[in-house]
């Protein structure tokens, strides 16, 4: 009897595991069983009481089976009693069979919406970008696609985060940027929840097809070890679990970081790892290339929206232009407009990456100007309140800035205790100073920016009516237009300018050179800070009469450049507080005029 029972048990367990795997499967073999003991089982009856069927086998085939198949069939019975076995059959196969059939077909289409709308399931896909992890930048990394004129942009996301709660973030970032439906229609955003290092979600979202691969940084604030952060320990992980996978596009590998440190581990690792080898890993440290266009903010209050304008798709970006020369470009191209020349790579302002290419003759001379020499900006005493990641790169930048340019000025990041001290001694030397508020990054989303507005109402309150500059950083876009009323010289929005740069790196990654350049504050060989941008009111810049007028934009970038000896290249102007980037055709016939309130951009050479 306990071996009979241990039996039953074990069977017990074997049809538990097998329903538990595939339990459709098993209700669909369980349904035809029963259904074929029935139809046994009415075969055996109509056999005993109706002597037309001349056997078993007779019975089977054209009775009950052909009752449960073909309803019909039933019409013709004479016998009462094989008709009412008919209908029994009949209303059972219908019950049980078709009715299972119909319930398990409906809960199929079911779990198939449900899949597609929590983003499960594999997703065929070719040529599109791939955003591995989230953050509070992707979804303006996602509205900056928009502006992408020169392809079709298939987004994919791949995070562990709420397929809907990201989609209505993404929605409310593009709502802000364009109400224009046509460039909407260029953008495909998908979302998948998943984890960047399982391969099977990886496979799912078919990154073996990828074109660029853009690694975002989870942002924990805990360490690994002394000098690895937990959120650089995923992305190290997530490189390496990439390095396993065939690509056959050798997408760039565009990876947020959080430590400078993690650069140099990443360099290490694509050296010594085969699998990394064939592939182009582009480590960046988002908070230093933000600290430095801080602190060059704080010294020029327009140079962030020269940067956004640089780094947006909309308008004109830098582009790399092969095989040709510096001064061909200058003279040759129509829609470019040279910029620097690294490793012998020249780098153009253009509209897009077809644009560059396209040469026209241009007829108008450069007008001879006379121009005054350019003098850097003094700088105010700067006090950093608000404790983040970015603070030892400002710092950084300011120090670098000092040496260069032989100012005198002090920069330090001041805690919150001896703020009342710092306010007092302002009330009382009326002296002038520019207050950094930068946003505290260990704060929940819900919280993002909290201790910048609470030290912002503090400061209006306690200085109300004394010369000082107030620079505010913000996390979340959102806060931007809720402190609008304050006293605030400049707000800088750091996701967004990151998200742009990060979009930027990962279709262009062979710009990376040209920005990190632009964006430090370091002397070359010759003791010069090149490759910089530029800003002066057109007043400080022409000894000439303004207004004044040019028959083309690019007589009035020639000009300038011979004007100050090549070593100065006009990029843009700043009118009304409106930053314009030049792009389009700058060889077409089409008066540009500079006024005397306006502001030039230049980029040093």
């Amino acid at each position: 009897m306990s071996k009979l029972t241990s039996r039953l048990k074990k069977t017990r367990a074997s049809i538990s595991i097998k329903t538990y795997k595939r339990p459709m499967a098993f209700v669909i073999l369980m349904m035809i069983g029963i259904n074929l003991l029935i139809l046994v089982i009415a075969a055996i009856i109509a056999s005993l009481i109706d002597d037309t069927y001349t056997s078993f086998i007779d019975a089977f085939t054209n009775g009950s089976v052909k009752w449960m198949l073909t309803p019909n069939a039933i019409l013709v019975i004479e016998n009462p009693q094989t008709l009412a076995l008919a209908v029994l059959v009949l209303i059972t196969g219908l019950v049980l069979f078709s009715g299972t059939i119909i319930a398990l077909t409906t809960n199929a289409i079911k779990d198939y919406f449900a899949k597609k709308q929590s983003g499960s399931g594999k997703i065929y896909l070719e040529n599109h970008i791939v955003v591995l992890n989230w953050n509070n930048k992707v979804p303006e990394l996602v509205a900056d696609l928009l502006y992408v004129s020169s392809r079709h942009v298939t987004l994919m996301i791949l995070a562990d985060i709420d397929k809907a709660y990201a989609e209505k973030q993404i929605a409310n970032a593009i709502k802000k940027v364009t109400k224009n439906h046509d460039n909407i229609k260029n953008l495909n955003v998908l979302v998948k929840r998943g984890d960047p290092l399982v391969k099977s979600d990886l496979d799912d979202i078919s990154i073996e097809q990828a074109d660029a691969i853009l690694i975002m940084n989870k942002e924990i604030k805990r360490f690994a070890t002394k000098e690895l952060s937990e959120s650089d320990l995923n992305i190290l992980k997530v490189i390496l679990s990439l390095g396993q996978l065939k690509l056959p596009h050798h997408p760039p590998i565009v990876a947020e970081i959080k430590c400078i440190e993690t650069s140099a581990k990443i360099a290490t690792m694509a050296n010594v790892v085969d699998n990394l080898k064939t592939h182009t890993i582009v480590p960046i440290c988002f908070d230093r290339r933000l600290g430095q266009i801080i602190a060059q903010t704080i010294i020029e209050k327009h140079m962030e929206d020269v940067y956004l304008s640089l780094f947006s798709f909309d308008g004109s970006e830098v582009y790399r232009l092969e095989k040709t020369s510096f001064e061909t470009c200058l003279n040759e191209s129509s829609h470019a407009i040279p910029l620097s020349i690294i490793d012998n790579d020249l780098f153009v302002l253009s509209s897009n990456n077809k644009t560059k290419r396209l040469t026209s003759e241009h007829p108008h001379k450069p007008l001879k100007l006379t121009v005054k020499p350019i003098h850097e900006k003094s700088i105010h005493d700067v006090y950093i309140l608000g404790e983040n990641n970015k603070v030892q790169f400002i710092l950084e930048s300011f120090n670098a800035y000092e040496r260069l340019y032989n100012s005198s000025f002090q920069a330090e990041a001041l805690s919150q205790e001896r703020l009342p001290a710092l306010v007092k001694e302002i009330k009382e030397t009326q002296k002038n100073v520019t207050f950094l508020l930068l946003s505290d990054e260990t704060k929940e989303q819900e919280a993002l920016d909290a201790n910048v507005i609470d030290t912002l109402i503090y400061l209006e309150g306690a200085l109300q009516g004394h010369d000082v500059h107030i620079i505010v950083e913000l996390l979340d876009p959102k806060n931007d237009r809720i402190i609008k009323d304050f006293n605030i010289e400049n707000t800088i929005i750091s996701n967004k300018i990151i998200s742009l740069l990060l979009s930027k790196l990962a279709l262009f990654p062979e710009t990376a050179a040209f920005y990190e350049n632009l964006l430090t504050i370091e002397p070359s060989a010759e003791g010069k800070d090149d490759y910089a941008i530029v800003i002066q009111p057109a007043k400080q810049c022409l000894k000439t009469a303004l207004p004044i007028t040019f028959k083309s934009l690019k007589q009035a970038v020639q000009s300038f450049y011979e004007a100050y000896d090549k070593k100065l290249m006009f990029i843009g102007v700043i009118r009304n507080d409106i930053t314009e980037i030049f792009d389009g055709d700058f060889h077409e016939i089409k008066a540009f005029t500079i006024n005397p309130e306006d502001h030039l951009v230049f980029m040093k050479l």
